[in-house]
Order: C-alpha cells, then structure tokens, then sequence
C-alpha cells in the first residue's frame, strides 16, 4: 500500500498542487486552451496507442463492456436520486464527476502494483469502454437540453474516432518513429490535466464543495457497489471481477473537468469533485483493499 501511495498518488498530488500555485501566482490565467488542446488532441493519442496494443477474448470483452455501461448508468441514476432528494437542484457536472472515473491516469498504474501485469488488458480494456461511454453519454449529460447539438458535439470530439482507428489498424504495420510520437502526445494528456485542475482548484469557492461531498460518496460507494452487483450478474472470472470492481471504485477522472469547461457546464464543481475523491482516495483505498 506504500508504493501505491509513493508511486501512484503522490505525483497526481505534486502536479495538482503545482498547477494550484500557479494559478494563484497568475489569477487570470486561463486553462480553456490547454482543455482544447487535449481533448482534441493529446487523450485521443493516449487513448489509440494503448488500444492498439491489447488482446483480450470477446467474452472477456462482453463482460467488461456490460460491467462497465451497468456502472455508468447505475452511478448516473444515484447522481439523479442525490440530486432531488438532497442537493435539491440539478448540476450536468456533478452527475458527470460523480459517474465517471479515474479508470486510465491512475486506475491502470494502481492495477499494475495491485495485480501484475495479467491485470492490464482488462483495466486498458475498461479504460478504453469507459472513455467511449464518456464520450458519447457523457456529453449527452452535458447536453442534454439539446439533443441534436448533443449529438452534433459527440461527432465532433476525435477520440471516438481514435478508438475505431485503432481497432481497423491493430494490424496495420506504422512506422516506429510515427508510433513514438503519437506515444509521446499520449504521455503528455496526464501531466497537462492535472496541472489544469490545479488552476482550477485555485479559484474554488467553498460553497461549492456540497457537490464535492455527496460526488465523492458516490464515486466511491456507487462505484463500487455497482461493479459487485453487475461482474456477479455478468459471471465475470476472479481477476476480471477484482480489476473492475477496483477501477469502479476509483476517483473522479480529470476528462471530467475537461468536458465540463469545453461545454461551460460548472468546471468548478467538476475540479472540486476531483479533488475531495483524489484527496481522500488513499483511505478509500485501504477499505477497498479488504473487499479484493
């Protein structure tokens, strides 16, 4: 448990906590254009490199895909029950935040230290079917008001289209150097994100952390007990059970934070949302450890 926190959480923290600084040293300093910036170009990099590089059986992948769309409607469905009977008003990106994980940045690292490397095409896998739901779902959320534009953005965004490239040219030979530099514009999405939601954090009101509160419950307990109940439905096997119970379970992704500024749909909910859940994970954690 101490290299995970060494190793995995404590840098997401020191870039977050850098980007905090540096939006208090520059108040009018904006993250609108490094958000373009990686949604249209850095996570769609990330998204295709590791796609391409997994093998996975197709009833592995039903069970993972079934697992991951129940969790995704079941959490959303607890944001909407949160959202009448407690916060008594709607927020698109308090149900966004306290949907969608972490499952890339911090889940796949996490599942590497927690189950070697038989853990990681299942937690790319999720990763991958969870960031097409996101995508697609997600901004449906954030515009839902309007269908078509709804539908109109969702055509827009590349990522979709990075994940059905990847899958037509898991077999095509491209060049090494072509490889490295679209690995290399993947590797840069995290650091640039974390560092956005630090600026992000800097200008956090306190009354916005209700949202952070009840997100992060959700994202927790929500998360979790709706990858139990559905890899039970599913029947998945042990280790893909114990992978997507784990990478449910996770913080609230920082893409979250990202649509939400691009769409103008309370970023400040989103970041504080990723925060408080990031913040707490550690203890989160060592729960979660007795149940896998």
């Amino acid at each position: 448990m101490g290299n995970v926190i060494l190793n995995v959480i404590l840098p997401l923290y020191l870039l977050i906590f850098s980007g905090f600084l540096i939006g208090k040293l520059n108040p009018k300093l904006k993250t609108d254009t490094i958000s373009f910036i990686v949604l249209y170009l850095f996570a769609p990099a990330l998204i295709f490199t590791s796609f391409r590089n997994i093998e996975i059986s197709l009833h592995n992948l039903s069970c993972i895909t079934f697992t991951a769309l129940g969790v995704f409607l079941g959490v959303l469905f607890l944001s909407l029950i949160v959202e009448t009977f407690f916060l008594k008003r709607k927020n698109e990106a308090f149900e966004i935040s306290s949907t969608v994980m972490n499952a890339g940045y911090l889940g796949i690292p996490l599942i590497y230290l927690m189950f070697g490397d038989n853990g990681i095409p299942y937690a790319i896998t999720f990763m991958v079917v969870m960031a097409v739901l996101h995508f697609t779902l997600g901004i449906f959320i954030l515009q839902r008001e309007n269908l078509k534009e709804g539908l109109i953005s969702v055509l827009k965004i590349p990522l979709i289209y990075a994940v059905i490239f990847a899958f037509f040219t898991k077999d095509v030979f491209i060049p090494q150097g072509i490889e490295k530099v679209i690995k290399l514009a993947g590797d840069a999405t995290l650091p640039l994100m974390l560092v956005s939601i630090g600026i992000s954090l800097s200008r956090i009101k306190p009354s916005e952390f209700a949202f952070s509160f009840w997100g992060t419950v959700l994202r927790f307990l929500g998360g979790f007990f709706t990858a139990v109940f559905f890899t039970a439905l599913f029947n998945c096997p042990n280790l893909i059970k114990k992978v997507l119970i784990v990478q449910s379970s996770l913080p609230s992704a920082i893409l979250n934070y990202v649509l939400c500024e691009r769409f103008n749909k309370s970023p400040e909910v989103a970041a504080s949302i990723i925060f408080v859940s990031t913040l707490l994970f550690p203890i989160w954690l060592i729960i979660l450890g007795i149940f896998v």
